[in-house]
């Protein structure tokens, strides 16, 4: 009898470790739970975010492209006024106008990289603090 009471005394004290064990188990859970919701409300801002930037970008590229080819007509329109059809002049205009649309081209590149360099250090920010 003795052995069945030692058996059953130490049956309850796993008993009670383990249940100690769920529970904080469960408290992880709920902890990782949590975690998730927030780490997913984070990735819908980010989406967001995501979104309006490449409409702003997108929106920039337009602008940018509405302005080259302003200056490209005024260009043409203002070289018809002088009257000058001088092929020799005609092809230093042409060159002129090929290295400064190829200044452009390398500045549109910097700009993109800059954009992103900057968006990199955006994603690593922290989210911004919970309102309360």
């Amino acid at each position: 009898m003795e052995l069945n009471h030692a058996a059953f005394e130490r049956s309850e004290a796993a008993f009670k470790r383990n249940e100690i064990a769920f529970k904080r188990n469960e408290a992880a859970f709920e902890r990782n739970t949590q975690a998730f919701e927030r780490l997913m409300a984070a990735f819908d801002r980010f989406e967001k975010t995501s979104e309006e930037q490449q409409i702003f970008i997108r929106d920039m590229n337009r602008r940018n492209e509405i302005v080259i080819q302003r200056i490209i007509r005024d260009h043409d329109e203002f070289m018809k006024t002088l009257g000058v059809r001088d092929e020799k002049r005609e092809r230093e205009e042409r060159q002129r106008t090929e290295k400064i649309l190829a200044r452009l081209d390398d500045a549109r590149e910097e700009s993109r990289a800059h954009r992103e360099a900057l968006l990199a250090l955006i994603d690593r920010l922290p989210p911004p603090a919970q309102a309360a």
